[in-house]
């Protein structure tokens, strides 16, 4: 029998001469944890506690130092993501409102105890993005956060490569020649089993959009074997939209500060058009009104969503709505389509037919309260905030947990937080279920 080892925080070993960057210091007392600037110097010099007399200690906070450190637990650093995102979209009263909500959840442990580790990469990485760095380049010069308080030491842009040599950092860099831009054949595999498997389940696309922003170097080979999969006349409904769903979320996080992402807003851009030419195809062929009603409004909620995130410019937008609903023929637009500056190669005014992108389908969009229409984050948080009771709300979109509404814009979605990541599915799923909801209402 194999004795258990116990597996260590960092999956590399590291060098002693590296690895000081990524501990925290020992306790001081101070406020965010600070560290007197002589302790700094010779770490070895013993831990005094912080001066009794108010100059002193006013001083001695003032020469202290900051030094933050990120977090080396994958589930909690991307946790801490998510909630600046959130602080930053939401401003301060959505923290409040979490402080609130999660005083007895240890997860959030890192929002109340101010002298942790946790705290301080919090503290410091919201000023960071507040002050316009981006999350993965960010100033590493010490500053002041408070006036007369401590200096903050960010962390090392890359803390692995600290205490290296030259050399040695082009070394740690030589990887394995690989074609730019191809899927080797075993991703080319997974990627075509992910299609053929998808559902319109948060969790199916959540994993597909993973492999997708993981891959997106090969973004181009991705766009194409995806909008093959959806020129195939004879695929289920459900898994049909299963696959625009997933070109919808993998668009969602095409701003997402992931390597390449953005390459997939471009590539899609080309294939747009015969993906909605094919989808309209699909449409004329359903038989039932009711179905053929449900699969147009599952398309429609897609350009809904889109047009909310600016994605693509609007006259784009209504170009591929009036191909999916047959209105304009995808051939007659081939001659025009080599004209990059003006997408369709027609004034706008005229293209439109006077009928403004809303009414296309006879439903102004706003005659329907937001949240039933499109998978779209509600814009504000507000309605949570408004003097109700968060426990009293029992409706159950508010019952889930607050961090189902986008998924992360940082990093490549750590595989094992995948619950949250679907976005523009998580409203959708509530199609079926908001209707079965009413109809039990209107029983009781």
């Amino acid at each position: 029998g194999g004795k258990a080892v116990p597996i260590p925080p960092h999956p590399i070993y590291i060098p002693p001469s590296m690895m000081e960057h990524t501990l925290p210091p020992p306790p001081s007392g101070l406020p965010f944890n600070a560290q007197p600037r002589e302790r700094l110097k010779n770490p070895n010099a013993p831990m005094l506690p912080p001066p009794k007399n108010k100059e002193d200690f006013e001083k001695t906070l003032s020469q202290a130092i900051v030094k933050v450190v990120i977090p080396t637990e994958r589930n909690l650093l991307a946790l801490i993501h998510r909630m600046i995102e959130f602080v930053v979209r939401e401003g301060p009263m959505f923290e409040a409102m979490i402080m609130n909500r999660e005083i007895n959840n240890p997860m959030f442990r890192f929002l109340f105890e101010n002298q942790t580790p946790a705290h301080v990469y919090y503290r410091w990485k919201l000023y960071s993005i507040l002050q316009g760095d981006s999350p993965t380049k960010w100033r590493t010069e010490d500053f002041r956060m408070f006036k007369n308080g401590s200096f903050w030491r960010p962390p090392p842009l890359n803390p692995y490569l600290h205490g290296m040599s030259e050399e040695q950092e082009t070394e740690a860099f030589v990887e394995e020649p690989s074609k730019k831009g191809a899927l080797k054949e075993e991703q080319r595999d997974k990627l075509e089993e992910i299609l053929r498997g998808l559902t319109p389940r948060k969790n199916d696309i959540g994993d597909a959009m993973v492999f997708c922003l993981n891959n997106a170097e090969a973004a181009e080979e991705i766009v194409d074997c995806i909008t093959e999969s959806l020129s195939i006349l004879k695929t289920p409904l459900p898994k049909k939209i299963a696959r625009l769903y997933l070109v919808s979320d993998v668009l969602y996080n095409s701003s997402a500060k992931v390597a390449n992402a953005s390459y997939y807003r471009k590539f899609f851009e080309t294939k747009l058009c015969q993906i909605f030419s094919d989808l309209n195809a699909t449409y004329r062929t359903i038989q039932g009104h009711l179905q053929s009603e449900n699969f147009k409004q599952r398309v429609m909620t897609c350009f809904r969503a889109w047009e909310d995130w600016a994605i693509y410019p609007e006259p784009f937008l209504i170009k591929l709505q009036n191909i999916f609903l047959g209105l304009v023929n995808i051939i007659e637009e081939k001659e025009t389509e080599d004209v990059p500056d003006d997408l369709d190669g027609a004034p706008i005014e005229e293209e439109l037919d006077g009928a403004p992108l809303e009414d296309v389908d006879g439903i102004p969009i706003d005659a329907a309260p937001i949240d039933d229409l499109d998978g779209v984050p509600i814009k504000s948080l507000d309605d949570d905030l408004d003097g109700v009771p968060l426990d009293a709300a029992e409706d159950s979109k508010k019952n889930e947990p607050i961090f189902k509404v986008a998924p992360s814009k940082w990093e490549a979605v750590d595989e094992s937080e995948l619950e949250a990541q679907a976005v523009t599915t998580s409203k959708w799923e509530l199609f079926d279920q908001h209707e079965e909801s009413e109809e039990e209402e209107n029983q009781n």
